[in-house]
């Protein structure tokens, strides 16, 4: 049987040093800043459930696009953390605020926020083409965080550059697509280098988890899986309780599947 290894590919972190690491609030999720929630926080978190590492993304609801408390933490501990910075598609030049954070950061995947009020033009406007090409260059996930409705938009750009690896953030959220989304998510599983992020957003429903990740591994495979918590973004469940619905939700995975969804595909992708 596989040696379990936890491994979560989406947790948030918020600095106590307001001077050093100033809050930017852009109303982009949840308030969850507003406690105690640095690293040491979220080692001791991890610690207490057996996570033996983490993928630090960007929180841009709390500092928008200066990544500095995030690059900082992981280039402080970068055996058990890993880094997704964000840039900001609709600033005045995405490259160059890319071409620093590559020269100056542990950069393992790069977040393109497509959901809040700068919205999602990138897709298809040239500037994310001009990512994808810096991408396979430098080798770096692009996580896209969009609605379902920009999925034949990243289609296009993932056809036009199938060398770069992209991991979509929260599967593009198809409880908020419509009737279609899911078919919509599914139906990308074509592109060979589509890996989906499966958070607890997707998973802390009413009906059992274990029957999204069975649909999704029957289309993808699960070795094109990674469970995050989301943490502490996601403000309905303790961490412990988050844990325990990734378990849950692989449950019917068969033990190599399941080692997978849970720890080594994201080792694999971010370290």
């Amino acid at each position: 049987m596989a040696t379990e290894i936890l491994v979560d590919s989406h947790v948030h972190v918020a600095g106590t040093d307001e001077v050093r690491y100033p809050r930017n609030p852009t109303g982009a999720g949840s308030d969850w800043w507003r406690r105690e929630c640095g690293v040491e926080n979220l080692r001791q978190e991890m610690d207490s459930v057996g996570v033996q590492r983490a993928v630090v993304v960007q929180a841009v609801g709390v500092y928008g696009y200066d990544c500095t408390y995030a690059a900082e933490v992981v280039a402080a501990d970068p055996e058990r953390l890993s880094l997704v910075v964000a840039i900001d598609m609709a600033g005045p030049d995405p490259l160059r605020a890319l071409s620093e954070l590559l020269a100056g950061s542990p950069v393992a995947g790069v977040r393109l926020f497509g959901v809040g009020a700068s919205g999602s033009e990138w897709l298809t406007n040239g500037r994310g083409d001009e990512v994808w090409r810096r991408a396979a260059e430098d080798g770096f996930v692009i996580v896209p965080t969009i609605f379902p409705a920009g999925l034949v938009a990243l289609r296009a750009l993932m056809e036009e550059h199938p060398e770069v690896t992209v991991a979509l953030d929260h599967c593009a959220f198809p409880d908020l697509g419509g009737p279609g989304a899911r078919t919509d998510l599914l139906e990308m599983a074509d592109l060979p280098g589509l890996h989906l992020k499966v958070t607890s957003h997707n998973l802390d429903r009413d009906d059992d988890p274990a029957e999204f990740v069975d649909l999704l591994a029957a289309a993808y495979g699960s070795e094109r899986l990674c469970w995050g918590s989301d943490h502490p973004q996601h403000q309905s469940m303790t961490y412990p309780e988050m844990v325990d619905l990734a378990r849950r939700s692989a449950a019917n995975l068969p033990p190599d599947e399941r080692a997978s969804f849970l720890g080594t595909n994201s080792l694999d992708l971010w370290w």
